[in-house]
């Protein structure tokens, strides 16, 4: 694990058990417009024509508590969350036990992104599945473009990567940047990426071997409340499938 990556396993340890106080409202909207979205992503859920009697399996990966997973959890037959953080994974199944998730949802402490491979339990759960998504997190990474290829490569024929994230703000030279730096000062030390726009994303996944690009710039704002102030920022939508 690279001295990044240690980094963000540290603050989102430090942050889980306050994660879901924190971030309610922004939590909501993610699995609000997720669901919006739900036909947008993909054709392929239990109660649709194309995935009816089908098994469909979605890793989440970055979890967290499982947001994303969560919500998409009704129209999906088995779920698999990944984080690196152990007190997150905690989170993540906790949340699918008082949901009563727990048969179909399940969370494991791993570095995908890693060169050596995880636990065999932990790579096989985590191959031939019909969807990965990553919700606010790839701004996180230290590579988003390995990671979006090495996460592309256990997704089955036609599965989607699903990416929620912030949208990148350019200054006059056309250069990324964090509108207002000061909004995740706590977290600056773990954030790689100001931001993603969609030529960003569309090489990502383009060099991940995925087709069907599509990118939406949402108009409902994600909003942060501390107890100093509260902000918002601009998300995005995208998606692409292997073909």
């Amino acid at each position: 694990m690279s001295d990044f990556t240690e980094a963000n396993r540290e603050y989102f340890d430090k942050l889980a058990t306050s994660y879901t106080g924190r971030f309610a409202d922004a939590s909501r909207m993610l699995a609000s417009q997720t669901v919006q979205h739900r036909n947008w992503i993909s054709e392929r859920w239990t109660d649709t024509e194309a995935g009816k009697s089908k098994e469909i399996r979605m890793l989440e990966y970055a979890c967290g508590p499982g947001v994303v997973s969560m919500s998409l959890a009704p129209f999906v037959t088995q779920i698999i969350g990944v984080d690196i953080s152990d007190n997150m994974v905690a989170e993540f199944n906790r949340n699918a036990s008082s949901l009563g998730l727990a048969d179909k949802a399940i969370g494991y402490k791993a570095d995908l992104l890693a060169e050596n491979p995880a636990a065999q339990e932990i790579e096989s759960a985590c191959a031939n599945l019909d969807m990965v998504t990553i919700s606010m997190a790839l701004h996180h990474f230290e590579n988003p473009s390995t990671a979006l290829k090495r996460l592309a490569e256990r997704l089955n024929k036609s599965g989607v990567c699903y990416i929620i994230d912030l949208v990148a703000h350019t200054d006059a030279h056309g250069h990324a940047h964090e509108q207002h730096k000061d909004d995740f000062a706590e977290a600056a030390h773990t954030i790689k990426t100001h931001g993603f726009s969609s030529e960003d994303m569309q090489r990502f996944f383009e060099g991940a071997g995925l087709t069907g690009f599509k990118y939406e710039v949402l108009s409902e704002p994600l909003t942060f409340s501390t107890e100093e102030r509260s902000f918002s920022k601009t998300v995005f939508v995208a998606r692409a499938q292997r073909a």
